[in-house]
Formats: structure tokens, C-alpha cells, sequence
């Protein structure tokens, strides 16, 4: 898609700001985080777009975070672009 490599027209022509991050590359980032900070497998991850994340220029930055849950096997994650703005909501459950 355009939006995710196109400026000129991502800006021109969709009126966004900048080029649109592409959703599935956050959840990959997400699931990353998982598997670098635990020895466990994953055994399913399901996540949320809310909101359009923009490309990172100098001094913009994508912040992913996860928390474990209470259960012990669920870890809930989330991006969060420049401004703070909640981009993605993810779960993650451990096996």
C-alpha cells in the first residue's frame, strides 16, 4: 500500500502527516519483546490497531511495552508513538 512508502502521496493526496507504519511490523516489534526477555514459547499472540503510527523522524520514537499478567502465562503488551498516543494493544499467552 501507497501509505507505507509513498510520502507524496500519503501527504498530498491521504492528508496524513508522513508515511503510515505498517501494522503488522509493530506486532512483529511486540512480539520481539516477548522472546527477548523470556526462554518461553509463545502460544498465541493476538493484537489491536487503534490508531495510525507514523513514521519515526529524528526525535520520534515507537515505545513498545509489555507487562506480565497476573496468571503468569499472559503477557500484555502495547506501542506508543511519539506523543504517547496508544497505538496498539497486544496479548501474548506463554506456554
Amino acid at each position: 500500500h501507497r501509505i507505507h512508502y509513498d510520502r507524496s502521496y500519503v501527504t498530498e493526496e491521504e492528508g496524513y502527516p508522513g508515511l503510515i507504519v505498517h501494522g503488522p511490523l509493530i506486532a512483529t516489534l511486540l512480539v520481539d519483546l516477548v522472546r527477548r526477555n523470556t526462554d518461553r514459547k509463545m502460544q498465541s499472540f493476538e493484537f489491536k490497531a487503534l490508531r495510525p503510527t507514523f513514521e519515526c523522524a529524528e526525535g520520534r520514537i515507537l515505545r513498545v511495552s509489555g507487562e506480565p499478567q497476573d496468571d503468569g502465562n499472559t503477557v500484555a503488551l502495547s506501542a506508543q508513538d511519539h506523543e504517547g498516543w496508544l497505538t496498539m494493544q497486544a496479548t501474548a499467552v506463554l506456554v
